[in-house]
């Protein structure tokens, strides 16, 4: 039985690496074995995610020490190192493109394992930003590459990868959310109370990015002023956002405003469920930008770039960058729809974006292994 380490760090990379593993379990003909890493402190994977697809204490952790990207890989990548040299896999599916999905195919490659990169072929093609040069080596690194969308592809051939070492699988983080859905959809008490079915923007941000600085927050602040007579906007705290605002000496503005509800981060499967009931999606980051294509929920991206093409090209997502008057003016329309329906309209989803990608990586390893 052929042996298959799964890795990944952080949410992004372990929403692709949980229904390849349940669906690797269930097909039984691999021993799929996981490795996690995580900071300090931080749950390897949540639980809402480990119990929806069977992940339980077997899985490999590796702490990530506080400091700076590369001191964080100077000591996971030995950790990954002895992982490696003690399970002996057949090949390591480098699931995501954070750090720890760089230090896992770069150590991979160096023990002379066989690379297979999962959601490959994304390109922002911004160099400034960190998940991008990731995105680059890991790619270069790979014998096998799993794409989840046709720009996929065309970047990896583009970039003189062999067309038989690319495979359309689809979007496993759609895969994720049909997994989900069964807890997204419980009828116990609502994740946010006294808040209306699709009258309230769900809004997240990373404090990390461009809303580190004070600027763009007190933007969002007049924003939430303009449209907080209107909608509702819920904006979860997520870690570290909080902090920031009040180190500007915005807390008390934020919290102020009538019709905004800052709220504790809630499990992945509680903030689908925010996501599918919201009227629309204000973000910085590139989570749920997929999950909201596929649930219909209009997406006003605050980036210049994205690494999902096919979102945007569906039509349920905008790049709208820091442009003030052209957000205000999209969420008019998404708010008042009438004559300008190419955000809220669409009648289908990306290729491929159905639930089933995992079934299709584990067709191409029963072909290629």
């Amino acid at each position: 039985m052929k042996k298959l380490l799964l890795a990944a760090g952080g949410k992004p990379g372990t929403l692709l690496l949980a229904p390849l593993y349940k669906a690797l379990k269930k097909k039984g003909a691999y021993q799929p074995v996981v490795m996690l890493a995580a900071p300090e402190g931080a749950e390897p994977i949540s639980r809402d995610l480990a119990a929806s697809f069977g992940i339980g204490d077997a899985s490999r952790a590796i702490t990530l020490p506080n400091g700076t990207p590369v001191e964080q890989l100077a000591a996971a990548m030995p950790a990954m190192e002895k992982i490696m040299l003690s399970e002996k896999p057949d090949l390591v599916l480098v699931c995501g493109y954070d750090n720890a999905a760089f230090g896992a195919a770069v150590t991979a490659a160096k023990l002379g394992l066989p690379v297979a990169a999962v959601d490959a072929g994304l390109r922002s093609y911004e160099r400034s930003d960190a998940d991008e040069v990731n995105r680059i080596v890991i790619d270069a690194m790979a014998d096998l590459h799993f794409v989840s969308e046709h720009s996929g592809e065309y970047n990896l051939i583009n970039e003189g990868v062999a067309d038989e070492k690319v495979f359309f699988a689809g979007n496993l983080l759609i895969d994720s959310l049909v997994g989900l859905m069964e807890q997204a959809n419980n009828p116990e008490a609502p994740v946010v109370s006294d808040v209306k079915l699709k009258k309230y923007a769900l809004v997240l941000l990373n404090p990390e990015g461009r809303f580190s600085a004070k600027e763009p927050l007190e933007m969002m602040l007049r924003l939430f002023k303009e449209i907080s007579g209107n909608i509702t906007v819920v904006m979860p705290l997520v870690s570290g956002l909080d902090e920031l605002i009040k180190r500007h000496g915005l807390g008390g503005a934020f919290s102020e405003i009538e019709g905004v509800k800052m709220i504790d981060p809630p499990a992945h499967a509680a903030l689908l469920k925010l996501l599918r009931d919201s009227m629309l999606l204000l973000t910085d980051i590139e989570e749920m930008q997929s999950e909201a294509t596929v649930m219909n929920v209009p997406c006003l991206t605050i980036m210049e770039t994205s690494a999902r093409p096919a979102t945007i090209e569906i039509g349920t997502n905008a790049l709208v960058s820091l442009d003030e008057e052209d957000i205000k003016s999209r969420m008019h329309d998404i708010l008042h729809p009438g004559t300008h329906k190419h955000i809220t309209s669409r009648s289908k989803i990306p290729e491929k974006w159905d639930g089933a990608a995992a079934g299709r990586i584990i067709a191409v390893l029963d072909r290629v292994l």
